[in-house]
């Protein structure tokens, strides 16, 4: 795939962690933390895969996205450790939500940190493909 479509292609999953992003913002809004939790988590997910299919990699998994994220971009010193961190975290909250049928409720403050640090990666990867050329 040439620079142009692979560019492309990285714009419509950067398009989808945005969508992603403003209907974790609306869930926070009518106080829906599961919900905002897990779009929050979805958008970095997104977001990990534009970065990652800029380097053409492509995983099925949710763990493929997440390891592949640390090693083609956290290991590599392209993006901070600390990303990887918001990633693993927003993961097992969001797992937790979604399959722990018996996990407490999650709290407002709780969704609210996953939004914000959802937000954060964004960002932050957003200038990382800005610099290399992505977008």
């Amino acid at each position: 795939m040439d620079d142009a479509t692979r560019s492309a292609y990285v714009q419509v999953r950067l398009a989808k962690a945005k969508d992603d992003l403003a209907t974790a913002r609306d869930d926070l809004v009518h106080e829906h933390c599961r919900g905002a939790i897990n779009r929050a988590y979805y958008t970095i997910f997104h977001t990990a895969s534009a970065a990652l299919l800029w380097h053409n990699v492509e995983r099925a998994r949710h763990s493929g996205i997440q390891s592949s994220f640390g090693e083609f971009l956290i290991r590599s010193g392209a993006i901070e450790a600390e990303y990887g961190r918001i990633y693993s975290r927003a993961r097992k909250m969001r797992e937790k939500h979604d399959y722990d049928l018996d996990a407490a409720w999650p709290s407002m403050e709780e969704a609210e940190q996953i939004v914000a640090d959802a937000e954060r990666f964004v960002t932050r990867v957003e200038r990382y493909l800005r610099e290399v050329g992505a977008i």
